[in-house]
């Protein structure tokens, strides 16, 4: 064959491609053969329309047409915002030695998601950062009726998202973890995950147990009796200005942030918050300020968290543990977050050691079904009018606009990424994100946590949604948070 000719039938394959790859993403793809189906994917891998077609046939695609076979498909650093980090080389970032930044414009790579993963993951076996709780007698068993769904598989093949669950009615619907192929360590039921800032709306309830067994008067209770926190801005002011992120503390540390704003210092660096309040560049005299707004604060979970163990004192280990045990009735320990006590990783305080240096956190650890098993405990709570319910409930009354901008789901202009509950909450309550942008008539209670954890509850429909992941706005929250919440089905 000539050149010329070679050159000729290049170009008419070309554009046969051309025309079939354009045919296929305007109609349906049922009718092409899997072959070409797999050829057109690796014409254009970022393709959404052909990984949909792929993930719904369960193909692998070669580097050669003959060898497409039937199983799942590991995509690897497929991000719909084109922007990705393809190689398989470990990133560290400097500022961050255990979390994925959270201001990462592209999608991290497998082998740094699982990098970080077990570096995050490891810490668990530190007696002086955690407080193991050990799991139930006998756990909550929930009932399953699942269905498959090729978005979810889609989003777990190929974005940050780990685990993913939604429960309506008794019933677990869609359970889903990444395929066990795709990382070099495999996610399952006994996994375990950080909460991050979802652990400040478990703090929260907790405030309603330690209300309801009699620890503490009420969420309008002054902090007036703590000699840990007399020196500084928080004492004197009530519970629900702090459960609110009213309480004025943003000339200590700024909005969002988790850094003192004049000395830097992260405030999960190891020391309890006894440290702060002996610095007069942190919390020591510090006055709040007048006429406080909403101001998202990373450390009044802490305050309130340390507040419980010093209301209930000596009784605070079996309290903790009848919370988890016999209330939520976990299946795996769960780990509750401490902040160090001295500089021996390995030193294992007493209670009443970390009680009285305020070294408790508002963050845990725990596996996928257990804290599927506290969101459920909360809308039987709120459905069965207990007097944890009518907490929560009073504490959804009382929410306050968070007066920022506000997102709808289908919003494009987002720096980072794909919208989360958190652009698209319009209040909050009481550490709780609520009145979410297009369920405006449903009672809707979000817990969030740092790179892209969720919790989503419907309060009176009995739905929720339960999202593990390594990363946030890099999987699509609206197909996979507010879709279900709205319609009880992924469409």
């Amino acid at each position: 064959m000539n050149k010329t000719l070679y050159r000729i039938y290049t170009l008419l394959f070309l554009i046969l491609a051309g025309v079939m790859a354009s045919e296929a993403s305007a109609q349906d793809m049922s009718g092409w053969s899997d072959k070409t189906v797999c050829r057109l994917l690796l014409s254009k891998p970022d393709e959404p329309t052909y990984l949909e077609e792929v993930i719904s046939r369960s193909l692998r695609c070669g580097s050669a047409q003959k060898n497409v076979s039937k199983s799942v498909l590991p995509f690897k650093y497929i991000n719909a915002n084109g922007d990705i980090d393809k190689s398989n080389k470990i990133q560290e970032f400097k500022n961050s030695p255990y979390e994925l930044p959270d201001n990462l414009n592209y999608q991290p790579n497998d082998a740094t998601i699982a990098h970080y993963y077990g570096k995050n993951d490891s810490q668990r076996r530190y007696a002086n950062k955690f407080y193991k709780i050990q799991p139930a007698s006998t756990s909550y068993a929930f009932n399953r009726n699942i269905e498959r769904n090729k978005d979810i598989e889609l989003e777990m093949n190929t974005k940050t998202i780990l685990s993913y669950l939604y429960f309506e009615n008794g019933e677990i619907i869609y359970d889903e973890v990444t395929p066990s192929e795709r990382f070099n360590i495999v996610f399952d039921d006994k996994s375990y995950f950080s909460s991050h800032s979802m652990g400040k709306s478990i703090t929260s309830y907790l405030i309603g147990h330690a209300i309801c067994e009699g620890y503490i008067e009420s969420i309008d209770a002054p902090i007036n009796d703590w000699p840990l926190m007399s020196n500084t801005l928080y004492f004197g002011q009530p519970i629900i200005n702090l459960l609110n992120m009213k309480a004025g503390d943003s000339s200590v540390l700024d909005d969002m942030t988790i850094r003192f704003t004049k000395t830097g210092r992260h405030i999960h660096d190891s020391d309890p918050l006894k440290r702060a309040t002996q610095d007069i560049n942190e919390l020591k005299n510090s006055k709040p300020i007048k006429n406080a707004k909403f101001k998202y604060s990373n450390l009044t979970a802490d305050i309130l968290f340390n507040y419980i163990m010093h209301r209930v004192g000596s009784d605070f280990e079996p309290f903790i543990q009848n919370f988890y045990q016999a209330k939520v009735r976990i299946q795996n320990p769960v780990y509750l977050e401490t902040n160090r006590i001295g500089r021996e990783n390995s030193y294992n305080p007493s209670m009443q050691e970390r009680i009285d240096q305020g070294a408790g956190r508002y963050g845990i650890s725990a596996t996928r079904y257990d804290y599927l098993r506290i969101a459920k405990l909360m809308v039987d709570d709120w459905q069965g009018d207990t007097c944890e319910g009518r907490y929560l409930k009073e504490i959804y009354n009382r929410r306050v606009p968070t007066n920022r901008r506000i997102s709808s789901w289908n919003s494009a202009d987002l720096k980072w990424g794909n919208p989360t509950f958190g652009h698209t909450a319009k209040s909050y309550a009481g550490q709780f994100w609520t009145d979410v942008s297009g369920l405006n008539s449903q009672k809707i209670m979000v817990m969030l946590g740092y790179n892209g954890q969720v919790i989503a509850m419907d309060m009176d429909n009995s739905r929720i949604i339960v999202i593990s992941a390594a990363k946030d706005r890099h999987y699509n929250s609206a197909k996979l948070g507010y879709i279900p919440l709205k319609y009880g089905r992924i469409k």
